[in-house]
């Protein structure tokens, strides 16, 4: 019965020192990606923001519309496109989710 608890006790710090590694592993693997991901975070917030407060999405859309008529500035155009697009994949997405 000793003999089975020590090598139990074994095998259980080896996978402790093995799960450490992995860890250490996962966390070099993420570094490049956490930039992108902090960008991505700012991002909801500000979609978070503009859904608690939908008067003020409204005025932005509307003075964006102004700026757009007006200035005829094309990249404001695809800004505000690549904009759109981003706000129906995260919406898409967050739909998606709620289902599972």
């Amino acid at each position: 019965m000793h003999h089975k608890l020590t090598t139990l006790a074994e095998r259980r710090q080896k996978l402790i020192l093995k799960a450490a590694s992995q860890r250490l592993v996962l966390a070099q693997s993420m570094m490049p990606l956490r930039q992108p991901l902090i960008v991505a975070d700012r991002g909801l917030q500000v979609a978070r923001y503009f859904k608690q407060h939908p008067i003020l999405m409204l005025s932005v859309t509307t003075l964006s519309a102004g700026l757009m008529r007006r200035l005829h500035i094309a990249r404001f155009s695809a800004l505000l496109k690549t904009g759109w697009s981003v706000f129906q994949l995260v919406r898409s997405v967050r739909q998606s989710l709620a289902k599972d």
